[in-house]
Formats: structure tokens, C-alpha cells, sequence
């Protein structure tokens, strides 16, 4: 009877713990849930000491594992809750003998196949307390279905509006911009400026919001922030040089947003150095 309880509380616990990790990852705004984003990170700190070729599928492979982990917690802590009723709360379909498979086993098998809504029918619960549970479960793995799925296509717009400002930068930076900015009309580079503090803004919310994007690498130069920001940095200190008035104001929105941006790598992905110009290498350097 004791077993029973801690077995049953046990499945709760861990039910409930992974749960929360999925809220707090897809649905809460701000937080974020540890061991989704402990994943993340030790799968990029691991892949990161063989070599940029193998950094470069941290961020999938830290996605999908991620994914893979939710739906593992919430099969154990199902089969936990399971376990004490099994074989007796359960009924089987002739030719199969539940003593020939261990509990545990059963427990988790019954699991699996309520998580992913497959429902074969060669096992069909018969005690009320599991009746109950079991839509409920396979309403959770639609959910936990669902919501991945749709976590994982979130993130390839996060990564296309990152790409799209740096290559704006890089393309900024091969028309020697920053050093021809004063020579330009103040209304035209006043624009151009503003853009540039909005893309970056932007890409300051989507690490905020969706910080796993971090840990996807570029695969070309051209369209990695980290090596495109120093024109952005450029760009803002020659607008605070610049005789006109337009474009000085531009450019302390674009320093504002660089100063966002940066404070964001700090607190939130432990970027390392002094000035704002050493953590733009360390995230350069991150995606080399």
C-alpha cells in the first residue's frame, strides 16, 4: 500500500515537473524553464570541443533532444502513476500473458502507446482510477506533440530575421557606410540608421524570447551577426560624430540598441569582456 502511494505521488511529481518545463519554455513570456535550456547549453558547451563542423548541429540537435526529453519525462511519470495497477487494473488481449513482461515494463509500455495516441487495444484499462487517467495523458501527448512541433518551427523566423540584419550589415559594411555617412543626405542615413537600431532591437527580442536561437550557428560568414555587428558599432559611432543633428539622434538609438543587445549576451548567455566591442567578439567568436 505504501509502495502504491510513492509510486503514485513519485509519477505526480515528475508529470508535474516536466509540465511546467513545457509551460515555461513555449507559453511563459519571460521565464524559462531549466532543463530545457540546461540542454540547450550542454549540448553546445559538448559539441563545442570537436571543432565548428560539429558546433554548427548543436542548435537542432539541442532542439530535437530537448523535445525528445519532455516526451521521455512524461512517459516515466505516467508509467509511475500506472505501475501499481498493473497487471490487475488492466485488460489484455488473448495471446498476450502480462507475466511474461515485467511491471515496469507494462507500466511504461501502456504509457508510450497513451502519450502518443497510437491506442492499439491489445491492453485496455479496467480499473476506474486508470480509465480515467489514460485521455488524460493522451490529451497531454498531443499537446507535448503539438507545442514542439510548433516550438521548433518558431525558431527558423527568429533565425531568418537575425541573418537578414546582418547581412543588411555586411552589405552596409561593403559600401564603406559608416565612414561615407556624413557625406550622405541626413534623411536617406538618418533611415538607414533607424533600420539598423530596429533590426537589432528585434534580434535583442528574439534571443529574449526564443534564447535557444542563440545556439544555432551560421553556416556563412555573411549572414553571422556576431561578425556583421561591428559595422553596426561603426555606424553608430560615426553617426555620434556626424555635424547633423538627424543623424546623431539615429545614431544614439542604434548606440541604445547596441547597449540592449549587449546586455542581453552578458546576463543571459554569460558573454565575457570589458567593453561592448569585446562581448560583439565573444559573440563572434561563439559563431565562428
Amino acid at each position: 500500500m505504501i509502495w502504491s502511494v510513492v509510486s503514485t505521488v513519485a509519477g505526480i511529481a515528475v508529470v508535474v515537473y516536466g509540465l511546467s518545463d513545457i509551460f515555461l519554455t513555449l507559453v511563459h513570456p519571460h521565464a524559462r524553464g531549466r532543463l530545457s535550456r540546461a540542454i540547450v547549453a550542454g549540448i553546445w558547451a559538448v559539441t563545442s570541443r570537436f571543432g565548428s563542423r560539429v558546433r554548427a548541429a548543436s542548435g537542432p540537435l539541442a532542439a530535437i533532444s530537448v523535445v525528445f526529453t519532455w516526451a521521455l519525462i512524461q512517459a516515466v511519470g505516467w508509467a509511475l502513476i500506472y505501475l501499481p495497477h498493473v497487471p490487475d487494473g488492466f485488460v489484455y488481449s488473448d495471446g498476450i500473458d502480462p507475466a511474461r513482461y515485467p511491471d515496469v515494463l507494462e507500466a511504461l509500455y501502456f504509457s508510450l502507446v497513451s502519450l502518443s495516441t497510437l491506442g492499439f487495444g491489445e491492453v485496455v484499462p479496467a480499473d476506474p482510477f486508470v480509465r480515467l487517467l489514460s485521455p488524460v495523458q493522451a490529451v497531454t501527448g498531443f499537446v507535448l506533440l503539438t507545442g514542439g512541433a510548433t516550438w521548433l518551427l518558431q525558431l527558423f523566423p527568429t533565425l531568418a530575421r537575425r541573418r537578414s540584419a546582418a547581412l543588411y550589415l555586411t552589405l552596409l559594411g561593403r559600401a564603406d557606410y559608416p565612414d561615407r555617412i556624413d557625406r550622405m543626405d541626413p534623411a536617406s542615413a538618418s533611415g538607414v540608421i533607424h533600420t539598423v537600431a530596429q533590426q537589432i532591437a528585434s534580434v535583442r527580442v528574439d534571443l529574449s524570447q526564443s534564447p535557444e536561437s542563440y545556439y544555432f550557428r551560421e553556416g556563412e560568414k555573411p549572414t553571422s551577426l556576431g561578425h556583421a555587428l561591428p559595422v553596426a558599432q561603426a555606424l553608430a559611432e560615426a553617426a555620434a560624430a556626424s555635424s547633423q543633428e538627424s543623424i546623431r539622434v539615429a545614431g544614439s538609438v542604434l548606440d541604445d540598441a547596441l547597449d540592449e543587445l549587449d546586455s542581453s549576451l552578458r546576463d543571459e548567455f554569460g558573454a565575457v569582456g570589458d567593453t561592448r566591442g569585446d562581448v560583439i567578439a565573444a559573440f563572434a567568436r561563439d559563431h565562428a
